[in-house]
């Protein structure tokens, strides 16, 4: 780095153009080439003259995966893994040495306009489902993203707004998905995200990419800005981030006086390049594979749309077995299907399949309307979408959400589908009792006004190009449906728990979402939901007909047998609920999960560990996560709304819970957690009247200090000693 000009190295914490970075006639080997995104990478067959980055004009082909929301609705790890490696393998292909993904926030609302392109509301099925995706593109030797840090959840004034949060909720929700990818995967980059964090831009934050990244977490990678993060490049470097992107920077004049006039030391510059460096070591001498299997890679975009298709409701019509009935297809959908969300997770797909034509190779009396455009119905479109209605014996009727109601860049306004949408399926419902509902969003939806006129609903997700035979399949029951639900689906907006205050405009307050979001919200506050998180049902019968925990080895056996003629997969959930005092904490927590193969007749019996750091807390005193002793239930089921069978630990050994006290918490918390100094108070002082345990510990000592005279010196190394204590 010595021999490389200081004009060079300011070039060089930028990138060089929009997809790449670590270009210049100073470096050996090629440069790093970054590209979107966590559905499928997209990669450029020619330059893009006009600015319009997401124009499928100038993309290559590449293959298209179901979203990050149906990813997760898969609950399988390996799969997940298995896309991952899929897309690190197109990534080397492309000479892409970075995919900047996976997308790892939270789902806070329904609302969130770039849901789809994240896993879940809960931090730790995000967690799961993401080192599976990061392994497996990192197996390529192509480096995965992890994105954006953090706290960004909503799309309405992303770049602006301000969250403020305490410790506990930052780390044990929205950091934690970070936190465990990094200490399990170690991922090659992480993408800071457009918003605030107490005060600072993330991508300057010197608590995000100082305190808690480098110093915590001992995280060695790079560290690059969401695209026009960065707002003030010298503090950006001097609190951590390694590259601004996109490039050339308008911000090098900055660097260049900071440097000039000594608030920026060339010191610190090559700190920040030093990640790079390793970085392009890595992968400067790769070699971009010879051929790709395109076909193949659809194959296993084709599994996971078959894995994470949610039947919601089933009244018995599914599958459909007769295939020679009057079939009526209703919906734009069924023929321009609604494969993704578009912004950062555009992609040309390769191979786009389309569900009229699925339908149309099994079914042999089948018949299609429009019903809709977009968002909008009319007369003609209705009248016709009624006479298909009436002239068939089931109706599949496509709807979900429609691109100007949900993308990047925007929240959405509702939770309801399109108006036009819910005419077209007030008219048919008049004329035909059998309809089944087949749903394209990438998050949450009210169902209320469809969901009494309809015999079964599928959620579908965005399936990418596989938006077509795996929902055949599952129909027609060559597959039995196996999703369950990432997130819960609440009656009514009006009953999430950030109504009214989401999407705020300038500072979002997560200081209660430890139990104010998503199940931690239902659950513990026992409000009635659409349907749980981890809800889904199957075709089978699988009964959970023993379940047996080992304590000691901190375990549980669950022996699943299925009744059925069909072979199918169930997803048993493990949620933990800590009974600690003193300590906030949601009804119960997702903490384990297993996806397992259960053939037609058969019996099967899956074990599930549950390793000490299921027990974990995040210490705000110890900057750590730590197990608290004490007594926590753990309990197994088919979602957080059905727990068949409950288990008592005892975490004994391990750290007692002690919380934050400063002289200004009452009395009484000395008694309970720290008692020798209580008792020093009252061998020293008198006893405390019960009213006096009330009082702040200042005034007690306040007190004690006139009453018995102490002198100041004795005084002042009391309550240092006291102030050390209450702080370790």
């Amino acid at each position: 780095m010595n021999n490389i000009p200081l004009k060079d190295k300011i070039k060089l914490t930028s990138g060089q153009g929009n997809w790449h970075l670590f270009e210049s006639q100073h470096i050996e080997g090629r440069r790093i080439n970054v590209a979107d995104g966590p559905h499928g990478v997209r990669v450029y067959g020619k330059k893009v003259t006009d600015g319009d980055f997401l124009s499928k004009t100038y993309l290559q082909p590449t293959t298209l995966f179901p979203s990050a929301s149906a990813m997760a609705s898969t609950w399988n790890k390996a799969l997940i893994e298995s896309v991952g490696q899929t897309i690190g393998k197109e990534c080397a292909y492309h000479e892409v040495d970075v995919l900047l993904g996976p997308g790892i926030n939270l789902k806070r609302s329904p609302l969130g306009g770039r849901n789809f392109e994240y896993y879940s509301e809960d931090p730790y099925l995000t967690s799961e489902m993401a080192q599976g995706f990061v392994r497996g593109v990192q197996s390529q030797n192509v480096g995965a993203c992890i994105k954006h840090f953090g706290l960004n959840e909503q799309e309405t004034m992303r770049r602006f707004v301000d969250v403020s949060i305490d410790a506990r909720t930052l780390h044990e929700m929205y950091l934690y998905p970070f936190y465990k990818i990094i200490q399990k995967e170690n991922p090659w980059m992480i993408m800071s995200s457009y918003n605030k964090l107490n005060g600072a831009y993330a991508s300057e934050s010197s608590e995000l990419l100082q305190d808690i990244l480098r110093k915590q977490w001992g995280y060695d990678g790079v560290v690059v800005s969401d695209w026009g993060a960065v707002q003030d490049k010298v503090k950006s470097l001097k609190n951590g981030m390694n590259v601004e992107m996109p490039g050339p920077s308008s911000f090098e004049k900055d660097v260049e006086t900071a440097l000039k006039n000594n608030t920026l030391s060339e010191a610190e510059l090559d700190d920040s390049l030093n990640p790079v460096f390793a970085l392009h070591e890595k992968l400067k001498d790769t070699k971009k594979p010879s051929s790709i299997d395109l076909d193949k890679h659809h194959q296993v975009a084709q599994a996971v749309a078959r894995e994470a298709l949610v039947l919601l409701e089933n009244d018995g019509i599914l599958p459909v077995k007769n295939t020679e009935q009057a079939i009526g297809i209703i919906g734009q959908f069924a023929k321009e299907p609604r494969t993704n969300g578009g912004g950062s997770a555009t992609v040309k797909p390769y191979r786009q399949e389309i569900p009229y034509d699925a339908f149309s190779n099994v079914f042999s009396n089948l018949s299609y309307a429009q019903g809709y455009e977009e968002n909008d119905t009319s007369e003609a479109q209705l009248e016709a979408a009624r006479q298909v209605a009436k002239d068939s014996d089931i109706v599949f009727f496509f709807t979900g959400t429609t691109e100007s109601i949900e993308t990047e860049g925007k929240d959405r306004e509702h939770m309801a589908l399109p108006a036009g949408h819910l005419r077209v399926f007030d008219a048919i419902r008049k004329v035909n009792d059998n309809i089944v509902v087949l749903l394209s969003n990438g998050s949450a939806l009210d169902l209320r006004a469809i969901q009494a006129g309809s015999r079964a609903i599928l959620e579908t997700w965005f399936l990418g190009g596989a938006a077509a035979q795996a929902v055949v399949d599952v129909i027609t029951g060559h597959v039995s449906p196996s999703g369950r639900l990432q997130e819960t689906f609440p009656l009514t907006l009006k009953h999430t728990p950030h109504y009214g205050t989401f999407p705020p405009l300038k500072t979002a307050n997560y200081h209660h979402d430890l139990i104010m979001n998503g199940y931690r919200y239902y659950d513990t506050h026992d409000y009635a939901v659409l349907y749980p998180f981890g809800y889904g049902l199957s075709y089978a019968d699988i009964e959970y007909t023993a379940i047996k925990w080992h304590e000691d080895k901190r375990q549980v056996a669950v022996t699943l047998h299925n009744h059925s003629d069909i072979s199918a997969y169930e997803t048993v959930q493990v949620y933990l609920s800590a009974q600690l005092k003193h300590i906030v904490k949601p009804h119960h927590e997702l903490k384990a999960f297993k996806k397992a193969w259960v053939p037609a007749h058969e019996t099967i019996t899956l074990t599930i560990d549950l390793p000490l750091e299921t027990f974990e807390t995040y210490d705000e005193k110890l900057h750590k996560f730590v197990v608290y002793n004490g007594t926590y239930h753990a309990g197994v089921g088919r979602h957080s709304r059905d727990i068949y069978d409950i288990k008592t630990f005892t975490i004994t050994g391990e750290t007692d819970y002690v919380p934050p006290i400063t002289f200004d918490y009452p009395v009484k918390y000395l008694e309970l957690f720290f008692p020798s100094w209580f008792a020093f108070i009252e061998n020293e002082f008198r006893s405390l009247w019960w009213h006096e345990k009330e009082e702040p510990i200042w005034r007690i000592l306040d007190r004690y200090q006139r009453h018995e005279d102490v002198p100041q010196v004795v005084m002042d190394v009391i309550t240092a000693k006291l102030k050390e204590d209450l702080k370790n």
